[in-house]
C-alpha cells in the first residue's frame, strides 16, 4: 500500500520489534494493535484455520496447508468492498510465510477504524433509540447483501455505524462475494448468526424479530415471511445448542 512500503519493508523484524498491544491471543491466531508514525494499525497473524479438535482439526489443518493465503483473501475482499462503496478497515498488507516444512503463517495488516460497533451502541443507547439503530443496520446490511456479499462472522461486535449511519464491516476473514442465486441461503445463515449474538446481547429474541422485519421491509418482499420464520427457527436452534436461556 502506497506510503507504507518503508514501514513494512522488513516485516519479520518489524513484527518482532513492534509487538504493540495484544488484543486477541489464541492458538490459531493473534491480533495486535500497533502505533506507528503513520497511524494506528491492527496486525492479524493467522497460524491455523481454526480452534477445532479431533478429526475436524486434521481436516482444517489440511485445508490450511493447501489453500491460498487467507491474508491475501482478506486483502482482496476488503478492497472489493471499498470499491463497491462499502466501508471496512483499509487493508495495508497481506503476507504469507512458510516454514521449512511448508506450514503457512499469514499476516494481515489494516488501518484502525474508530467507529463504535453495534454492540457498543446497543449497550449505551436509550431504549427509544434502539429501534432506529437496528433499522439502519438492517437497511445497510440488506444493501450489502444485495450487492452479493456475505459477511463470514456477522455479529453486532463485527458491524459498526458511522456518524452518517453507514455500515462498517470488521473481521472480514471469511467475507465472500457470490452471484445472487448462490448466496441467498448463506445470507440467511448470516442473519441467523447476527440474531444469535443479538439475542445473547439483549437477552431477548424480540429485538431480532424487529430487526428481521426491518430487513424484510428493505428487501421489498424478497425476504418473505416464511424466510423470516426459517431464520428465527435457526436462531432458536443455535441458542438451544449453546444452552442459552433468555429472560
Amino acid at each position: 500500500m502506497p506510503g507504507w512500503e518503508k514501514t513494512f519493508s522488513q516485516l519479520d523484524a518489524w513484527l518482532e520489534q513492534t509487538p504493540g498491544e495484544s488484543i486477541v491471543r489464541l492458538p490459531s491466531r493473534e491480533v495486535r494493535r500497533v502505533s506507528t508514525e503513520q497511524g494506528v494499525v491492527y496486525v492479524k497473524i493467522l497460524y491455523s484455520g481454526s480452534e477445532s479438535s479431533g478429526v475436524q482439526k486434521w481436516v482444517t489443518s489440511l485445508k490450511w496447508l493447501i489453500r491460498p493465503s487467507r491474508a491475501l483473501a482478506i486483502f482482496n475482499i476488503s478492497n472489493e468492498m471499498l470499491r463497491e462503496g462499502f466501508l471496512c478497515p483499509r487493508p495495508l498488507l497481506a503476507a504469507r510465510h512458510r516454514s521449512r516444512w511448508g506450514w503457512p503463517t499469514d499476516v494481515f495488516i489494516s488501518e484502525e477504524c474508530l467507529d463504535p460497533t453495534i454492540a457498543q451502541l446497543l449497550l449505551t443507547a436509550e431504549q427509544d433509540l434502539v429501534s432506529s439503530l437496528l433499522t439502519r443496520t438492517a437497511e445497510e446490511l440488506h444493501r450489502f447483501h444485495q450487492a452479493g456479499f456475505i459477511h463470514g462472522d456477522c455479529t453486532p461486535y463485527n458491524l459498526a455505524l458511522t456518524a452518517q449511519n453507514r455500515l462498517v464491516l470488521f473481521d472480514n476473514d471469511r467475507t465472500v462475494r457470490r452471484p445472487g442465486w448462490l448466496c441467498t441461503r448463506q445470507q440467511h445463515r448470516s442473519l441467523a448468526n447476527f440474531g444469535l449474538r443479538l439475542a445473547q446481547l439483549t437477552r431477548s429474541l424480540e429485538w431480532f424479530r424487529f430487526f428481521l422485519d426491518r430487513y424484510a421491509d428493505a428487501s421489498r418482499g424478497a425476504l418473505t415471511a416464511a424466510d423470516g420464520e426459517g431464520i428465527m427457527a435457526l436462531t432458536r436452534r443455535r441458542l438451544r445448542e449453546r444452552g442459552v436461556r433468555l429472560d
